[in-house]
């Protein structure tokens, strides 16, 4: 392997290296990091040429990192998140700590930013905000930095209070409505749709846990009642989902009402809400996830508890 030209090396570069690692879809990145898709084609050959290595992999669901990429992910992600800190330090002189961290759920992180800043321009208020898809380490940058906000799925406050006793922890939503995706001509839209019809299928988990993949609902559900089935992949980028259910066999559930609302008439794609009486079977047996917001315990300024306020209101439209 040749040295790699560190004077070459910028940190839009990085950050997109970073990114695209944890969504796995360039559409995705642009969105998240406000920047053209030209110019992260641009900023990933750069890339390549300067480490030597294709890094990603294209696939019709998205680029998919290899190894070498997993080896240099977590020394990119610690500059990129160094480096944000002198956002921070600025915020703090200049607005009075008014910078902060927003990570979110990779299959709602995009719905969030938009509103959020229409809602800080109308109230005038001073923030600045940074909007990160959630992965398996967003829990340990929450501990060190007062100014992160974290939203999450798991089982329940207690899962995020053994990971540090000290973080608060507020539920959000309890997650027990569930939407079934697919391409528009699957075989399972001409059928009754139901857990154990759903299992027959291929199946795409989109979540991911606090230190490590989990078993979701539906995945529980099955293992309890021995149903055979088929976890293909995790994709957690709504993108990356919708590209690869668009012409596939296999079938995803999500939780997130809007990622159902996404949907229209060219996506190529159907969502059906689970009926009332699917979910209640489903939760006979296991327990909802709920999506909760975990900030650290110094956090108790005004911007951050109106942030705060607005997330909620916010999730109660989108959940």
């Amino acid at each position: 392997m040749k040295p790699i030209d560190l004077d070459k090396l910028d940190l839009l570069t990085l950050s997109i290296l970073v990114s695209l690692y944890e969504n796995k879809s360039a559409t995705h990145v642009s969105r998240i990091l406000d920047v053209p898709a030209s110019k992260i084609s641009r900023c990933l050959h750069t890339a390549r040429l300067i480490f030597g290595d294709e890094l990603f992999i294209r696939r019709k669901y998205g680029l998919v990192p290899n190894d070498y990429a997993g080896k240099i992910y977590p020394i990119a992600k610690e500059i990129v998140d160094c480096a944000k800190n002198f956002n921070r330090v600025n915020g703090a002189e200049q607005s009075h700590n008014r910078y902060f961290e927003l990570v979110i759920p990779g299959m709602i992180a995009y719905a969030y930013p938009r509103a959020l800043m229409k809602s800080i321009k109308e109230h005038n208020k001073n923030i600045h905000i940074n909007v990160s898809s959630w992965n398996s380490h967003s829990l340990e940058s929450v501990i060190s930095d007062p100014h992160s906000i974290v939203m999450c799925c798991c089982k329940g406050p207690e899962e995020i209070l053994c990971f540090d006793q000290k973080l608060q922890v507020e539920v959000l939503a309890t997650m027990n409505r569930q939407y079934l995706l697919s391409c528009r001509k699957h075989p399972i839209l001409k059928q009754d749709i139901s857990l154990e019809t759903i299992a027959k299928y291929p199946y795409i988990n989109t979540l991911i846990g606090i230190q490590a993949p989990i078993l979701n609902p539906f995945q529980e559900y099955c293992q309890a009642k021995d149903l055979s089935l088929n976890t293909e992949m995790t994709i957690t980028s709504v993108s990356s989902l919708f590209d690869y259910l668009s012409d596939c066999q296999s079938l995803a559930i999500t939780p997130y009402k809007a990622v159902y609302d996404m949907l229209d008439d060219d996506s190529g794609l159907h969502a059906c809400q689970l009926s009332e009486y699917e979910c209640n079977r489903l939760f006979e047996v296991v327990e909802p996830l709920k999506l909760v917001l975990v900030t650290h315990p110094s956090v108790d300024n005004e911007d951050a508890a109106w942030l705060k306020k607005q997330i909620r209101e916010l999730t109660h439209e989108l959940i």
